[in-house]
């Protein structure tokens, strides 16, 4: 069986190869690019991300990589965002000031708690609609590290969480999936999603 390419886009905002490593060892073709050129041989094309919205979105707008990003999504290829790669697919943001996302997916993010409070650690997903491929891991504990997030009623929210308030560790729209939760830093059971939901995207839900 061919072997699947995963485009890894460098957008300037965290670091990439805790994602790549673990990418490689479940056996996909990895690479982290930004040229167009590049990504376009991929398969498919992944945003992680650690940081702030507005320089997420500032550096893909400067990069000409915004609207590159929603052609892709035009043609039915498959993305996927994790973290603060995620949060970029929303209308919105209210980290700083207001922010417009990449308006992939419906809803607007922010802030868990008045206090800007952290949540790091490991948390439950709660599916909250039914979904032939995460169905298996409702219930299920991954690794999150973040201060904002959608807000729970997101349309496209496939399973919540609660941390300070509710809200979506798994949103869907199309092709175009987000993880507030990281899959790469949550041991078997995020590989195991990881590696099965990269396939299932490639191969088409």
């Amino acid at each position: 069986m061919k072997r699947i390419k995963v485009a890894i886009l460098d957008y300037e905002v965290g670091n990439h190869s805790s994602v790549k490593n673990c990418l490689d060892r479940l056996g996909f073709i990895t690479y982290v690019a930004s040229d167009i050129s590049d990504l376009q041989k991929a398969d498919l094309l992944m945003l992680p991300g650690v940081g702030a919205f507005h320089t997420a979105m500032s550096n893909l707008q400067r990069m000409e990589l915004a609207d590159y990003l929603k052609k892709w999504v035009i043609e039915g290829r498959p993305l996927l965002g994790i973290c603060l790669g995620m949060q970029v697919f929303s209308f919105s943001s209210t980290e700083g000031t207001l922010e417009k996302g990449l308006a992939m997916i419906e809803g607007n993010v922010r802030s868990l708690s008045e206090q800007n409070t952290f949540h790091i650690g490991w948390n439950e997903i709660k599916l909250t609609q039914p979904d032939s491929f995460f169905s298996k891991f409702d219930g299920g504990y991954f690794y999150f590290n973040h201060s904002f997030a959608y807000e729970a009623d997101t349309e496209g929210a496939v399973s919540n969480t609660f941390y300070g308030r509710s809200f979506p560790s798994i949103v869907k729209h199309g092709m175009v999936v987000g993880l507030q939760f990281h899959p790469e830093k949550s041991q078997d059971l995020g590989k195991e999603l990881l590696s099965g939901l990269i396939r299932e995207m490639v191969h088409g839900f």
